[in-house]
């Protein structure tokens, strides 16, 4: 459930604005080998850099409603994150509620260790959805991150 952020467990600390999902699960296999093991994920990305990520119109937090409207799996997640239950989800609250390592753990389905493609995809998508929607809208961050 601590989740949601990260990973995305699909991102890493510097990316221009919108990035595809493959080049999302790439930029974390540092040594290409088809999956994202914890230490990949650990040195390459950060619970506030997972965040930037998801908060594409850089307005300083992710709604309850955003995370409703594309992907519902995740707002169980969502609210064990949002410390204060107040629907906005915050990058302190998101430092403070998780780690790298419980995102990973989250995403890692079938519990081996490793995340294969398949199983950061959903992650993945949702920052790139969130990303298209703020473009789409001309919400956009100017350089999304991570």
């Amino acid at each position: 459930m601590m989740l949601f952020l990260a990973l995305v467990l699909s991102v890493a600390t510097a990316m221009p604005a919108p990035r595809k999902g493959e080049e999302y699960f790439d930029t974390l296999d540092t040594n290409t080998d088809g999956i994202i093991t914890l230490h990949e994920a650990e040195h390459e990305l950060t619970v506030a850099s997972i965040f930037s990520a998801m908060d594409a119109d850089c307005d300083g937090f992710i709604t309850r409603g955003q995370i409703l409207f594309y992907f519902r799996e995740f707002v169980e997640a969502f609210d064990g994150l949002d410390l204060n239950g107040d629907g906005f989800l915050t990058v302190q609250e998101a430092e403070t509620a998780t780690t790298i390592g419980r995102i990973f753990a989250f995403f890692d389905t079938n519990a081996d260790g490793q995340l294969e493609r398949w199983e950061a995809d959903r992650l993945i998508q949702l920052i790139v959805q969130l990303q298209s929607a703020a473009a789409a809208q001309g919400t956009a961050c100017a350089t999304p991150g991570p």
